[in-house]
């Protein structure tokens, strides 16, 4: 629980944007003759007077025409991202994913040769040094390269902290530590909106996460490396010295220098970890399958979080009450005897199912009005957190237990790389809400969630078995029959 704090980096630096650059197109005054003869003029409806269509149909320019009366700031409101210099305020958000993507391409390769840990402390280590570097940026690219910096930071520390958490953790245990590993992003949620809300100027949001970050970092220092992985490149030694110091921090008796310990080395470079999957049909396909629920998930969720403002609802208590029921859906045990009775397998194509359902749920309630800025369409979609949720635990736990040691950094960030790409697509699925019809935009989500749940089935599961060392191991424990002799023809 200590190394996993860490994890708090990816939603801290993923969520970020939408309060530092927020945009609210209500609050503003005149300062111009322009500007007055608009509002002078207007025959529209009073509630929409002042709205984005005012500002942009009629070419306002801010600090020229109006001036923000909001007391808060944020670099889309300094910078003018506004109107058709919206986009960029999307791109900030976006190319997040994309240094999130290299990120992972290139923990594809260090997973599995410099180590977990390692490699871990190299992303905490780029997140914190590119989030309080936000404090000396004052144009758009600067930002923008900031940005990429902090996605290939964050997702490599939370994929790293992940598989070292399940590789040091007993079968029996497994779900719980995912859980438990999964509450700690909906806390860094929670932490990042209180944030937020609490400290008033955008650079200075980025520096108090900043520091969180510093102190997160040392808790990775503490976590031994896996000794699964250096068991697996033949360094018994060194997996003997990890067993000593984790007896010596749990008071427990040290491993006898003479016991033997069974296990299978490999030892292949890049390219032979990629042949593996031509060899080995079985893993080629669960990876494909995953990398395919990924990016559903990825796409769903980024698109709804980047969703509330367009929807109409108060983006704070929103994303607040959106990361409690998620959190509530873990701590309650939802989430946990969900995966317990039905199986990892079974836990995805459900929770998908339960996410599309909400979502087709919410279309025909579209635009019935609860009060203030609330509409039904909100509190329903409210509900998908705690699907989401299950989904995100469920196919992370599924992802880790598929992969055999020798590939499990290498699978696990194809996966999360293929749901970076829908993480990147997610904030551009917002902008659709300015030019269709917002059911529509629900049905979409709708009709992911659908799909993945559809495609999920095909899985192979990983209940009740172990985990596998190396991929050969795939074949006894995921396949039956002629799927077997296919394999073994195979190699």
């Amino acid at each position: 629980m200590v190394g996993l704090l860490s994890r708090m980096v990816g939603p801290m630096m993923a969520y970020s944007p939408i309060f530092t650059g927020f945009l609210n197109y209500k609050d503003w005054v005149c300062i111009s003759e322009k500007c007055e003869s608009v509002l002078a003029n207007y025959t529209g409806d009073s509630e929409k007077l002042f709205s984005r269509d005012t500002i942009c149909e009629n070419s306002l320019q801010p600090e020229v025409d109006f001036t923000w009366t909001i007391d808060r700031t944020s670099y889309a409101l300094e910078w003018g991202l506004i109107c058709s210099n919206e986009s960029k305020g999307s791109n900030l958000k976006s190319f997040f994913f994309v240094g999130a993507f290299i990120g992972l391409l290139v923990g594809t390769a260090l997973f599995d040769r410099i180590g977990r840990k390692t490699t871990s402390l190299i992303g905490i280590s780029i997140a914190t040094l590119s989030c309080l570097g936000v404090i000396l940026v004052d144009s758009y690219g600067g930002m923008l390269a900031l940005r990429i910096a902090q996605g290939f930071g964050s997702f490599v520390t939370v994929s790293g902290v992940g598989i070292l958490a399940l590789e040091l953790t007993p079968s029996k245990l497994r779900n719980l530590s995912q859980v438990l590993c999964s509450s700690l992003w909906n806390i860094g949620s929670i932490l990042c909106v209180g944030i937020s809300y609490a400290v008033k100027d955008w650079k200075h949001i980025y520096l108090v996460e900043g520091c969180i970050l510093a102190v997160t970092a040392i808790s990775v220092l503490v976590y031994p490396e896996s000794p699964r992985f250096q068991l697996v490149k033949g360094k018994e030694s060194e997996a003997r010295e990890t067993f000593r110091k984790i007896s010596k921090i749990f008071k427990t008796s040290n491993q006898s220098e003479n016991v033997e310990l069974i296990f299978k080395d490999y030892d292949k470079n890049y390219l032979g970890q990629i042949r593996d999957f031509i060899k080995y049909p079985v893993m080629l396909k669960n990876t494909l399958i995953l990398m395919a629920c990924w990016g559903s998930i990825s796409c769903i969720s980024y698109g709804l979080l980047f969703s509330w403002g367009k929807l109409g609802a108060d983006i704070y208590s929103s994303i607040i009450f959106s990361s409690l029921g998620s959190f509530i859906s873990k701590a309650s045990g939802i989430d946990y005897y969900i995966i317990h009775f039905l199986g990892r397998k079974n836990a995805v194509v459900l929770n998908f199912a339960g996410l599309a359902a909400i979502f087709f749920l919410a279309v025909p309630c579209y635009g019935v009005e609860l009060g203030g800025t609330w509409r039904l369409e909100h509190v329903v979609c409210l509900f998908t957190s705690l699907f989401r949720g299950g989904v995100w635990g469920s196919i992370s736990l599924l992802t880790k237990e598929l992969s055999p040691t020798s590939h499990r950094g290498m699978i696990f960030c194809i996966c999360s790389a293929a749901a970076r790409i829908g993480a990147f697509i997610g904030p551009y699925l917002s902008l659709l809400y300015n030019i269709i019809d917002s059911r529509i935009v629900l049905a979409i989500f709708g009709c992911l969630g659908a799909c993945a749940s559809f495609l999920a089935f095909f899985n192979s599961d990983s209940t009740g078995k172990p985990i596998p060392s190396v991929p050969e191991d795939l074949i006894p424990l995921h396949c039956s029959g002629h799927e077997k002799l296919r394999e073994e023809e195979s190699q």
